[in-house]
């Protein structure tokens, strides 16, 4: 075998060898952009179960406050506040966790105390729930509704406001004294309230849940 059939025969091996090199390395970047991508989308969806779980636990728990009220459920504003608020301020020392700009719910309890539901300052904002035992005491502690989940989780939205009978079938209540305008329906406020907020888990994963509980007292 002469040299040149030698040397031809070297540079065909090492091109082989480089080409079987590249077609490794193409199947190895293959499978790990494959790998990665179904992490991120196991990820996503583990993300979005936290939510849902989340959420429908912060629904359940609302609903199950307004039906067991002892009282009638309020609506205090910030930004139109009663002449005796009971929630606000939250704490005599602020923070961003005793601190909203949304309406809270307040939920009347025995001997006095309530309950106040609310949209926190917190970066990214979180839903909170404390107990004010009287006029005088801080309402503590904050509660973070959207703590223990597998996902970090915040509320990007949060609405709150009672509803008569008269409202809740969509009619108005006018004159004075006030009179709805549906036969035989009370504008008083009862033990009742539309809630809605949003509950989200990064960029593109969020979910909204509204509830509406209205007792009738004719």
């Amino acid at each position: 075998m002469s040299n040149t059939e030698m040397m031809r025969q070297r540079g065909s091996g090492v091109l082989e060898v480089l080409v079987a090199a590249a077609i490794a390395v193409g199947v190895a970047l293959g499978l790990t952009v494959f790998f990665l991508m179904t992490l991120r989308v196991g990820k996503d969806v583990d993300a979005q179960a936290a939510l849902q779980r989340q959420g429908t636990a912060i629904a359940d728990e609302l609903g199950r406050q307004l039906r067991l009220v002892d009282g009638t459920p309020q609506v205090e504003d910030p930004t139109d506040l009663p002449p005796a608020p009971v929630c606000f301020p939250l704490t005599a020392t602020r923070s961003a966790a005793s601190t909203t700009n949304d309406p809270v719910l307040v939920i009347p309890g025995a001997a006095g105390a309530v309950t106040c539901y609310y949209r926190d300052t917190s970066t990214p904002p979180q839903l909170r729930r404390c107990t004010r035992p009287t006029t005088a005491a801080d309402c503590s502690p904050a509660a973070n509704l959207l703590s223990g989940s597998l996902a970090p989780l915040s509320a990007p939205a949060w609405t709150v406001s009672v509803v008569t009978p008269c409202g809740a079938l969509n009619g108005t209540c006018q004159g004075t004294p006030t009179v709805c305008t549906i036969a035989g329906e009370s504008c008083g406020v009862v033990p009742g309230a539309n809630i809605v907020f949003t509950v989200s888990a990064g960029t593109n994963l969020s979910e909204t849940f509204g509830l509406a509980i209205v007792a009738n007292r004719h």
